[in-house]
């Protein structure tokens, strides 16, 4: 009298299951690549960020919070097509959506991570600078660069949890990529701190 509830939940099963693997098996069905490829384009992407960084210290915290906002756009583009069967449709409403998702995104992500990691990164700022934050803060590359590297090590990290919960719940989408895209802000700021710490020995 029990199996017909327990076949319904097999059944069911086995349809998401199978809808995850036709998403898996289509290409161009996530934003980033997979793999090897995924750790390809984001090294390319890292090189650019870096020298920024070095150049402007400050710019390590804005290409954090950019990573930050497009991993959630990503993600939330895809909750949005989740249901639809056709590639076609999934597609167009990746691009209808795209605008607000990122605006979504940028919202959420200022209260979290934003707000912690802002004040951790203060507290790092604050630190380095001898116990205080001038006016003109921004233009001090040492205590920058250890706010930057705090600023992206939190977001990396708390992204990249949030990637495994979410994932749990969008078997089709690619994992690699938006771990990777998570984490490079973090990425670039050490890069960055390691560069200049090396032209303050030289």
């Amino acid at each position: 009298m029990n199996r017909s509830p327990v076949r319904a939940k097999a059944a069911a099963a086995q349809a998401r299951g199978g809808r995850a693997a036709r998403f898996r098996s289509e290409p161009g069905s996530t934003s980033l690549p997979a793999g090897n490829a995924a750790l390809l384009l984001l090294a390319v992407l890292a090189v650019p960020c870096v020298v920024a960084s070095v150049m402007w210290p400050i710019a390590s915290i804005g290409i954090t919070a950019v990573f930050v906002v497009l991993t959630r756009t990503i993600w939330m583009s895809h909750w949005v097509v989740r249901n639809r069967t056709s590639r076609r449709w999934r597609v167009a409403l990746r691009v209808l959506v795209f605008p607000f998702a990122a605006t979504g995104s940028a919202v959420t992500a200022a209260l979290w991570p934003g707000v912690p990691v802002v004040v951790a990164a203060g507290g790092a700022l604050w630190l380095t600078g001898g116990g205080q934050i001038g006016s003109d803060w921004w233009q001090q590359p040492a205590p920058v660069t250890a706010a930057g590297v705090v600023f992206g090590m939190l977001c990396g990290g708390i992204t990249g949890r949030e990637i495994e919960r979410i994932g749990a719940r969008l078997p089709e989408l690619r994992r690699e990529g938006l771990r990777a895209l998570a984490v490079l802000g973090g990425f670039v700021a050490l890069c960055a701190a390691a560069v200049r710490a090396i032209a303050l020995l030289l």
